[in-house]
């Protein structure tokens, strides 16, 4: 039963106003969080109200930054003022089976998100890596006790069927995962689809007609 909605903007072209009234729009459908590209935590912290979060996504969307880029980024974006980070997957890592370097980070990042108490979520690419792949990054972070996790970043439009079917094929392995899913729901069907899967408990989305949406459509069935 869906539980909780996030909301991502990551419009690489808008300037800090656009960023401000696309944020603001959102508060009127009260997300569980709001996320940002690092650069607008400032920019957006003071606007929001206390009882939502204002998340990070850190790395996006490739994933593709050196691990001591990524832990400055990690750092910059709490003291800038995020309460939760999402980290994309580190793909040189994963893509040449360095494995014991994910779990060093995620050892480091975990270590400095808990002494800030900040949450710490990371970011898979399912339509990037191998299903066997998926699984290990899954497993991986489930032991390091960070079992909620993104199937993908939402970089790569992706179909909420596909979604869907991805996320429950990890939970398939290990039912103590939480996964976000973060599929294009565009449709009153696609919405029905979230809504009506028993087993999803969060869902993200970035596009702001698709928040309105399901938020009205959860007022009406409340």
């Amino acid at each position: 039963m869906l539980q909780y909605i996030e909301y991502g903007y990551y419009d690489f072209d808008s300037s800090d106003k656009e960023t401000r009234d696309k944020i603001h729009e959102a508060l009127n459908y009260s997300p569980s969080s709001i996320s940002v590209l690092p650069q607008y935590v400032k920019t957006i912290k003071k606007n929001v109200p206390s009882n939502i979060r204002v998340s990070t996504i850190i790395d996006y969307p490739l994933g593709l930054s050196g691990y001591e880029e990524r832990e400055i980024a990690v750092k910059n974006a709490i003291d800038n003022g995020a309460k939760s980070i999402e980290i994309v997957c580190p793909n040189h890592a994963l893509c040449n089976r360095k494995y014991d370097r994910m779990r060093l980070e995620i050892d480091l990042l975990k270590k400095l998100c808990y002494d800030n108490q900040i949450d710490l979520k990371y970011v898979l690419e399912y339509k990037t890596y191998s299903l066997n792949l998926l699984h290990k990054i899954s497993e991986i972070l489930y032991l390091k006790k960070l079992p909620t996790i993104y199937p993908s970043t939402s970089f790569f439009l992706d179909s909420i069927s596909d979604n869907i079917l991805a996320s429950m094929t990890l939970q398939s392995k290990n039912s103590d995962l939480k996964i976000i899913v973060t599929g294009q729901a565009w449709t009153d069907k696609h919405i029905d689809m979230i809504l009506d899967n028993d087993n999803i408990f969060a869902y993200k989305t970035t596009n702001i007609y698709t928040l309105e949406k399901i938020s009205n459509k959860i007022r009406f069935l409340g």
